[in-house]
C-alpha cells in the first residue's frame, strides 16, 4: 500500500487527495495482480532475511536465497491458481486494503476478461 500510495496511506482513514503524483496514480494501478502480490511477498521475505541489500543477481549475499526464483515461483501459483475462490477471497481483502475498495476482486485486463498468462510463463520458465 505504502509503495502505491505512500506511508500515510497506512494511517486509518487515510483519503487520497491532492499532491503529488503516487506510483498508483503514474501506473493507474486498480487492483492488485499476481505479479504485485508476489513483488509484495518477496519483498518481505527480504525485509525479513540476514541481507543488508538487495541483489542485482536476485541472490541474496548471506542468506543465498534466490529472490528472483521466489518472485517466479509465487506468481506462476498466483496466476494457475487466480480464479480459485480462496485466491480470490484473499484478493478481494488485499483490494479492499490497498485501494478502500470492496467487491473487485480479480486484477482484469482492459477486455475485462481475466488474464491467463501461465502458458507464457510456462513457455518462458522452460527456455530458460
Amino acid at each position: 500500500k505504502a509503495a502505491l500510495w505512500g506511508k500515510a496511506s497506512l494511517v486509518d482513514g487515510f483519503v487520497r487527495r491532492s499532491g503529488p503524483k503516487t506510483n498508483g496514480r503514474r501506473w493507474q494501478v486498480s487492483a492488485v495482480t499476481p505479479g504485485s502480490i508476489a513483488w509484495a511477498a518477496t519483498i518481505c521475505m527480504f525485509l525479513l532475511s540476514p541481507d543488508s541489500e538487495f541483489p542485482g543477481n536476485g541472490i541474496g549475499h548471506t542468506s543465498k536465497i534466490d529472490y528472483y526464483e521466489v518472485f517466479w515461483a509465487y506468481k506462476r501459483v498466483l496466476v494457475v491458481k487466480w480464479t480459485d475462490p480462496h485466491i480470490q477471497q484473499i484478493v478481494g481483502e488485499m483490494n479492499a486494503f490497498v485501494f478502500g475498495k470492496s467487491g473487485s476482486t480479480s486484477a482484469q485486463s482492459k477486455t475485462g476478461a481475466i488474464e491467463d498468462l501461465s502458458a507464457e510463463i510456462d513457455a518462458a520458465l522452460a527456455a530458460m
